[in-house]
């Protein structure tokens, strides 16, 4: 009986479905977000895509210029070898550089590479995790593929360690490969965040006349940014006090000025009205881009693109 008691309430401790791996960042703004982590399929899935479409592209572009006469036959090995060095590391470096922690391949499937700490995704953390690739995958897989090797010590020791290279983000909290806990990144499911309209009601008539920006200055920040902002502006519920939160929103305020070159005065009572005003202006501007075809939604692409939080 007791034995079957304990059964019973390891079964009530159970969950009825596996919960997904979340990690919490904390940008510069100060504000937490809450990210699902990238399940292991899924990454497997981004990186066949990026495997097909270099393939293709290799392809693509041996064929033409053999069609062109523009290289020989007995060149072919030649040419593949400098493609597959091309569209290998350097792809994904500057694919994830260009497009903010993304291939194609992760774009497709929703995925983001971003850095652990809350920062802008560097150009080291990027290419250390894709340098570290190579050794993790890439070479062992090929020699394994290729027959490289007729020892058979050497050819087990390659499988040990592909095992053990897989085995490391099954371990892991966040499903960081060697690579990613070197660089101190993880690939996490692309959030979009929504745009609500409740500061945008909040912003009267007459705010909205007095502050007036330009389509330049509204280029400065996306989605991410105007996200932030709007917990900011709904007083947040880490700051109680109303002048610790006027004293943050005026910091806020000479950040937002600063960056996007905004000349003209703004007096401290001015202040919250002017950011609604800007969040207002700046929903507007994304939404249209957003029809455009031009859905700019990054956070993690500059370090410096977003206000910064109260004290």
């Amino acid at each position: 009986m007791a034995l079957f008691r304990r059964k019973a309430r390891a079964a009530r401790r159970r969950p009825v479905g596996r919960e997904p791996k979340r990690l919490s960042l904390t940008p510069p703004e100060g504000v937490v977000l809450h990210l699902e982590v990238a399940g292991l399929g899924s990454r497997l899935g981004a990186q066949l895509v990026d495997v097909i479409i270099t393939t293709i592209a290799m392809f693509a572009i041996i064929f033409a210029l053999l069609y062109a006469d523009l290289a020989s036959p007995t060149a072919f090995g030649a040419i593949a070898t400098f493609l597959v060095l091309v569209f290998g590391t350097p792809y994904y470096i500057v694919s994830e550089l260009l497009m903010n922690g993304r291939t194609p391949g992760k774009k497709l499937l929703g995925l983001r590479v971003v850095s652990k700490d809350g920062s802008g995704l560097s150009t080291h953390q990027v290419v250390v995790r894709n340098l570290t690739k190579e050794v993790e995958v890439f070479v062992p897989a090929a020699f394994l593929i290729g027959g490289g090797e007729e020892s058979l010590w050497f050819n087990g020791f390659m499988l040990v360690w592909l095992l053990v290279v897989v085995a490391v983000p099954i371990r892991n909290k966040a499903n960081q490969r060697i690579g990613d806990l070197i660089a101190d990144t993880a690939v996490v499911l692309d959030p979009r965040p929504l745009l609500l309209p409740d500061v945008a009601v909040a912003a009267d008539e007459a705010a909205r006349e007095r502050f007036v920006f330009t389509s330049a200055q509204l280029e400065l920040y996306g989605a991410y940014e105007l996200q932030v902002l709007e917990r900011l502006l709904r007083g947040g519920e880490e700051v109680k006090d109303s002048r610790e939160r006027q004293k943050g929103l005026a910091r806020i305020g000479e950040r937002i000025r600063a960056k996007i070159g905004y000349e003209e005065r703004v007096s401290p009572p001015e202040e919250e009205p002017f950011l609604k005003s800007f969040y207002v202006a700046q929903r507007a501007f994304l939404e249209q881009k957003k029809l455009m075809g031009d859905a700019r939604a990054d956070k993690f692409h500059r370090e410096d693109e977003a206000p910064a939080p109260p004290p």
